[in-house]
């Protein structure tokens, strides 16, 4: 799963909104597999979920402002230069990053990165 769709939330800037959307989503059994919220954009939410049809019908019923995109997803072991090993491959085929966030659980074999990248394809066959 080299790409897929990650959501950009409009969401009120108060207390409880992120809390009340993550909510509505658990309701439907949706998962959040990579979330960051923008501190340079309050309100601004970029996530990743294991249901997108869902997720979507979610954010509609709900009203909240919603945008899509397509981001690359890469799952790297849990060593130091694991991340710099793909963004030097990226950066010697000219693909540029114009955002990152990641996570984590600890113990896991794999940490999930989110990457937003200027040529999605191209990225997308460097790391499978």
């Amino acid at each position: 799963m080299p790409i897929a769709t990650q959501f950009s939330l409009k969401l009120e800037n108060r207390p409880g909104a992120l809390a009340t959307t993550c909510s509505e989503l658990a309701a439907k059994a949706v998962n959040i597999q990579a979330i960051v919220a923008e501190a340079w954009q309050p309100g601004r939410v970029r996530l990743v979920v294991n249901n997108t049809e869902t997720a979507r019908k979610v954010f509609e019923a709900k009203g909240i402002d919603f945008s899509e995109e397509k981001v690359l997803v890469v799952r790297l072991s849990d060593r130091p230069g694991a991340l710099g090993r793909i963004t030097r491959k990226l950066a010697e085929n000219q693909i540029n990053i114009d955002y990152a966030y990641g996570s984590i659980e600890k113990g896991a074999p794999k940490a999930l990165v989110i990457l937003g990248v200027s040529e999605l394809e191209k990225a997308a066959a460097l790391v499978k």
